[in-house]
């Protein structure tokens, strides 16, 4: 390590509560998951699914009706149980 005075900042993403998601409006969901992974393209679809324990996400190309990726939120109370 050197005994520079740089030093760089991390950017680590604004990352929201589960109950924050599940009130966003579509557009906001898709605006939201596009600062947090850069690999969503403009031509994708996203579908969020509620379930007993939190939200699932699924992330669609064009003209595909099988998603390439799922994303899972679970409820706090459920990841504290998990631990």
């Amino acid at each position: 390590m050197s005994n520079s005075s740089e030093y760089f900042v991390i950017h680590m993403g604004n990352r929201k509560r589960i109950g924050e998601i599940m009130k966003m409006s579509k557009e906001e969901l898709y605006q939201y998951l596009r600062q947090e992974d850069a690999a969503i393209q403009s031509t994708d679809k996203i579908e969020m699914k509620p379930f007993e324990h939190g939200i699932k996400i699924f992330y669609f190309h064009k003209d595909s009706e099988t998603p390439y990726k799922t994303r899972v939120y679970l409820n706090p109370d459920e990841s504290e149980s998990l631990k």
